[in-house]
């Protein structure tokens, strides 16, 4: 009964991973269906007793918790919105304010619109604006190129190399292995949504390591997640992703 509800887990896994990159779901929308429902399929399948059952219940806790956050990024994004809508009256106003079109641009990247952000920082740098400015702007057209190339490139220097290379054809540094799986999994709206996926793998991981273990020994699943997070994080720190 264990294996059916794996085998279903997992499948309700790869068609969420299949709809997030077609465009069709979120990848909030797709933390919530796999956690919420791939766990409660393992759990009830495999659950020998009463503790183990009331165990499976666990992803609804964890997606309670995970409304409460989304409810709190909700709420900066609404925050956000209501900013652009100031900065964009200013703009409308005197369409020379410089200041206000620097904060539109960095309010929708914040926003997670990186191409309109591209194209108003491109104004406010042509109008005058300062260092910082073009430092942002710099770093925001790397990370499009980065986003929308198909080929793979060399993050330190930014050189595109041509498929199957596994090392820089100009500085020497190794690439990343490309191929259709990656990218997805990669994503292609931004770094935020390979923190969604590895949230998605970890929950996934613990659930069936607390069905599956003893309880003493499922808690190494939770310290290894958390290390992943954070060498992730400095990992992505280091390289400017």
């Amino acid at each position: 009964m264990l294996l059916i509800g794996i085998f279903l887990a997992t499948a309700l896994l790869i068609a969420v991973l299949h709809w997030w990159a077609e465009g069709v779901i979120e990848a909030s929308d797709g933390l919530i269906l796999v956690v919420l429902f791939g766990g409660l399929i393992i759990g009830l399948f495999s659950a020998r007793n009463v503790y183990e059952f009331l165990l499976a219940f666990v992803p609804l806790i964890a997606t309670g918790i995970y409304l409460v956050y989304a409810h709190r990024v909700g709420g900066l994004k609404a925050y956000l919105k209501r900013q652009c809508e100031e900065y964009i009256r200013a703009i409308t106003f005197d369409p020379r304010n410089t200041g206000a079109r620097e904060c539109l641009a960095r309010a929708l990247y914040e926003l997670g619109e990186l191409d309109r952000a591209i194209d108003e920082m491109q104004v406010a740098v042509a109008m005058g604006a300062g260092i910082e400015a073009q430092h942002s702007l710099d770093r925001w057209i790397k990370e499009r190129h980065i986003r929308d190339s198909t080929k793979p490139i060399c993050r330190w220097c930014m050189a595109e190399n041509q498929p199957g290379e596994r090392v820089c054809s100009r500085c020497g540094a190794e690439l990343p292995v490309q191929s259709p799986l990656l990218r997805i999994l990669m994503g292609g709206r931004g770094a935020r949504t390979r923190y969604y996926l590895i949230l998605i793998f970890g929950l996934g991981v613990l659930c069936i390591s607390l069905i599956l273990l003893p309880l003493k020994y499922a808690w190494l699943s939770i310290v290894l997640f958390l290390l992943v997070i954070i060498g992730w994080s400095l990992l992505s720190s280091a390289r400017g992703w």
